[in-house]
């Protein structure tokens, strides 16, 4: 390897390690300020604890004694590692950040197969600004961490199948991300069967097509044994509950067309991933991968899923970047100018960026509660049972016990060892109103619970009055 190979190579890296500590910033310290909830790091760091002990991966968050039977994700054990070595809901955030900035390596490396350098570098880090990153690095931790990643690998070992190169490697990488794309999460399996029957439409030989489809129809046969099969059979509720949110169109399927554009605002979500790139995934077959994310996405009956917040769209990311670079091969002469706007456009769009947050003292400023928080925490024993307000779940989550306060009737750790709020300082969620969550503390006051801590608006309560020896 020369001397100018090695530097190339190594500047890849780099810039994935920058993006990297730019996204873990991003949650740590989101994390740190509180700014975190039960929905859904909570619930990924209990998940997360107990398969780092070996055990069924449940939640008393969510209620579910197998979250499998929730999403079927068995890539959350890439999360178990770290875990190990920094036992906190911070080394999931952690690992989620590390997976989305490695994910630049492979479509830098697909960009310069394409590009000029200088317009793949540009592009590469375009990718990185990208808000569907962004924002999911913001918005907690979730098993698409890991999507990102093993799609731009897929993606890239794919260009290489249908050129010139034959690299044995190059099938092993494909088939491997492929599999490991089924185990993120059942949706991302319809991707998979795009990407092999996008490989059975390019295919050079009838042989490569065969295989191709014979390997889109064997990924289509997972995923409905996942979601008919092994998601019931995991769930307490013995169903697929998820599938539910797609009942509307199953019902009425003439109504398919204008469900994907109403509300509006789901075309203001497809400007938006589409304008970062300056339309050019548009001109791209790659740009054909979106279609299943996008009906995915906007075929759903929850709102989440139509905008720009959230983790959604993190899946999107790498299919966008290397569509559109894919596009721009096609006018190499005007490849750097066109690759500047795109960087200029992704740092931007869709506005109130989080990286551009870094920039600011204030966001490294503890927020004024930080002290009297730390106090109320260290009363809650590692072994208690919790029931906690939404945003302090995460940072008691690694326990057999805890529950999300939530409306009275619906909180199954009534009975817990300790109750832990702070209506005034934390978002209500899920009540509305900060006086909701002191009604709450007044009901267990009232069922015989005890204060055993009160400053500033933090209430620690224990059953029975007394504190376990910790």
């Amino acid at each position: 390897m020369s001397w100018a190979s090695l530097t190339r190579t190594s500047s890849k890296y780099l810039v994935a390690l920058a993006f990297a500590a730019i996204y873990a910033a991003i949650g740590l310290m989101r994390h740190a300020h509180f700014g975190s909830n039960a929905y859904d790091l909570g619930i990924f760091d209990q998940m997360v604890w107990h398969l780092s002990r070996f055990e069924t991966p449940a939640s008393t968050i969510h209620g579910l004694a197998n979250m499998f039977g929730d999403h079927f994700s068995p890539i959350h054990v890439f999360y178990v590692p770290l875990s190990w070595l920094w036992p906190s809901a911070s080394s999931l955030i952690a690992t989620q950040a590390i997976a989305f900035g490695l994910s630049i390596v492979p479509v830098w490396i697909f960009l310069e197969r394409k590009l000029p350098q200088r317009a793949a570098a540009l592009m590469a880090i375009a990718y990185g600004c990208f808000w569907g990153l962004q924002r999911a690095a913001q918005f907690d931790v979730h098993e698409l961490a890991f999507a990102p990643l093993l799609i731009a690998l897929a993606l890239l070992s794919l260009d290489r199948i249908l050129s010139v190169e034959r690299a044995t490697s190059a099938h092993v990488v494909f088939g491997l991300s492929l599999a490991l794309l089924c185990f993120v999460k059942e949706d991302q399996i319809p991707l998979v069967v795009a990407i092999c029957g996008l490989w059975a439409l390019r295919a050079p030989s009838v042989r490569e097509r065969i295989t191709a489809a014979s390997l889109a129809v064997a990924a289509l046969g997972v995923f409905v044994l996942i979601v008919r099969v092994v998601i019931p059979a995991l769930n307490d509720g013995g169903a697929w509950a998820v599938g539910s949110a797609f009942g509307d169109v199953q019902s009425d399927p003439l109504s398919l067309f204008s469900r994907l554009v109403s509300p509006a605002v789901k075309l203001k979500t497809l400007s938006m991933w589409l304008l970062p790139f300056a339309l050019l995934p548009l001109a791209s077959p790659y740009g054909l991968l979106l279609v299943p994310l996008v009906l995915e996405r906007f075929l759903s009956a929850s709102p989440n899923h139509w905008g720009t917040s959230f983790h959604y769209t993190a899946p999107l990311a790498p299919i966008l970047a290397m569509a559109a670079g894919d596009a721009l091969a096609r006018w190499r002469q005007h490849a750097t100018p066109i690759a500047s706007i795109c960087l200029l456009l992704s740092a931007v769009l869709p506005g109130h960026e989080p990286m551009w947050k870094l920039l600011s003292p204030s966001f490294y400023t503890a927020p004024p509660f930080a002290t009297t928080a730390a106090r109320a925490l260290t009363h809650i024993p590692p072994q208690a049972s919790v029931v906690a307000q939404s945003a302090i779940v995460p940072h008691l989550s690694r326990r057999q016990d805890i529950y999300m306060m939530r409306a009275e009737g619906a909180c199954a750790g009534v009975d817990a060892d300790f109750v832990i709020a702070a209506a005034g300082d934390l978002p209500p969620w899920p009540f509305i109103a900060a006086d909701q969550v002191r009604a709450q503390l007044a009901m267990y006051l009232q069922r015989g619970y005890a204060t055993v801590f009160q400053e500033n608006g933090w209430v620690v309560l224990a059953r029975g009055g007394a504190e376990p020896q910790r």
